[in-house]
């Protein structure tokens, strides 16, 4: 038989421990939840969110470069090109970039166009007309020293100095092994929502039953003292430092 009295101070506990946590701290509430489930006669199971955070420092990182220039013909824009990636190589060399980082280099070129307006009988004509010849090479550098290239990108613009139209993009920064982590994440996700559960239950003049159901949820990876979360997961590329968070929901049945 259902002890009434039980199942009222059950309820009201489970009222004012989430109201007082409300009160106490609203940081706290967004960092877990807990919802007690009950039906008109009794209170059945509890739902609680494990939260677990690590913080990773990223072991490879990578960027592309972009060198270009301009010829009158291809015979000048194939010496030209070259230059610069005499130049490119011996910058490269100097910031401590190695030759075994650089890779899926290509080069190309397109001959240029532009219009020219005259007029012929009292009409202004348009025609198109050969300018020159653009040449690009490009190249990807990659590496594991990722503290050499967050320099190294920088420095590359110094060859805009002496006359070389080059373009950098910014670094990414990637782990290669998420999967060692992923295991510790979930256990101690899965150990917060279980903790969290059974403080309240036990505040409530109950206990904690079986397992019922659990859910996880898709494992965030942001920059530090960041609160950026999407429904798909999020992979921040932009620092070395970053901080892995995953969400687990359970419930509980109270006994």
């Amino acid at each position: 038989m259902i002890d009434a009295k039980k199942v009222s101070l059950l309820v009201l506990c489970s009222v004012l421990v989430l109201t007082g946590g409300v009160v106490a701290s609203a940081a706290l509430l967004s960092r877990f939840a807990v919802k007690i489930h009950q039906s008109s006669a009794t209170v059945s199971s509890i739902r609680v969110k494990g939260i677990a955070e690590k913080e990773i420092v990223s072991d490879i990182g990578a960027f592309s470069c972009t060198i270009t220039c301009n010829a009158a013909d291809i015979a000048s824009g194939y010496a030209e090109i070259n230059r610069l990636q005499t130049l490119l190589t011996a910058k490269f060399r100097e910031l401590g970039i190695k030759a075994d980082w650089v890779e899926n280099e290509t080069m190309s070129f397109f001959p240029v166009t532009k219009t020219v307006r005259t007029r012929e009988n009292n009409r202004e004509v348009s025609r198109t007309e050969f300018s020159h010849y653009q040449f690009s090479r490009n190249c990807r550098v990659r590496s594991s020293e990722v503290r050499v290239l967050e320099n190294a990108s920088v420095g590359l613009y110094s060859l805009a100095a002496g006359g070389v139209n080059i373009s950098v993009s910014n670094v990414e920064y990637f782990i290669s092994d998420l999967e060692q982590y992923k295991l510790g994440l979930v256990d101690a996700a899965s150990a917060s929502a279980y903790q969290r559960a059974n403080v309240v239950a036990r505040k409530c003049g109950s206990r904690l039953g079986k397992l019922l159901t659990a859910r996880q949820g898709v494992i965030q990876i942001t920059k530090p003292a960041s609160d950026d979360t999407r429904d798909g997961g999020v992979y921040d590329t932009s620092t070395i430092n970053k901080v892995m968070r995953l969400v687990v929901t359970m419930d509980f049945a109270l006994e």
